[in-house]
């Protein structure tokens, strides 16, 4: 295995931290809480994050909420070997809601312009990798070009402003524009 230099693992892991961002956008703007970093106690939504030390991408998790995840540590806790009714009950309401948010995730990400991948990490079955933006979303887009408008709009009337109050009516700066 060849190590990568140093600068091209900082300029990699900045553009992923760019990507995790972007992800982070797209998701909060469909609806979807994002957990903040260090995934606190008691709070739940998609876990963003840079795939470290690998660099692959950006992961993407769900957490349940706190209530949710204590309840079943408590089932499987009174009954170790998981062999009770509860236990299965656990599992399966924790494996549909990971299906159901990883494939909601998944569809929200991929319609915003986004590649995306299951990770097959057996710890986390439902984590999904974001690898790279196909093409920027559409509210992005407007939001960009709406914020240039108005950039341009700003700029047109403060030029007018400045060269009304010129003192040198052949001024190059002020009236060539």
């Amino acid at each position: 295995m060849t190590e990568e230099p140093l600068e091209v693992d900082s300029d990699r892991r900045f553009r992923l931290e760019t990507l995790c961002d972007v992800v982070q956008a797209e998701l909060a703007a469909a609806g979807l809480p994002v957990v903040p970093g260090g995934r606190p106690t008691g709070v739940a939504g998609a876990v963003v994050s840079v795939d470290l030390p690998d660099l692959r991408g950006v992961l993407v998790d769900w957490q349940e909420h706190a209530l949710l995840l204590d309840a079943g540590q408590e089932a499987w806790a009174d009954d170790p070997h998981r062999e009770g009714d509860e236990c299965a009950a656990f599992s399966q309401l924790m494996s549909a809601i990971g299906e159901a948010m990883a494939e909601a995730i998944r569809k929200i990400l991929t319609a915003a312009g986004l590649e995306v991948s299951r990770t097959d990490n057996d710890y986390s079955p439902h984590e999904l990798l974001v690898t790279r933006r196909v093409a920027p979303s559409v509210w992005s887009v407007r939001r960009d070009a709406q914020f240039t408008r108005r950039y341009d709009s700003m700029r047109a009337a403060w030029n007018a402003r400045n060269a009304a109050d010129c003192p040198n009516p052949d001024c190059e700066i002020h009236h060539s524009r």
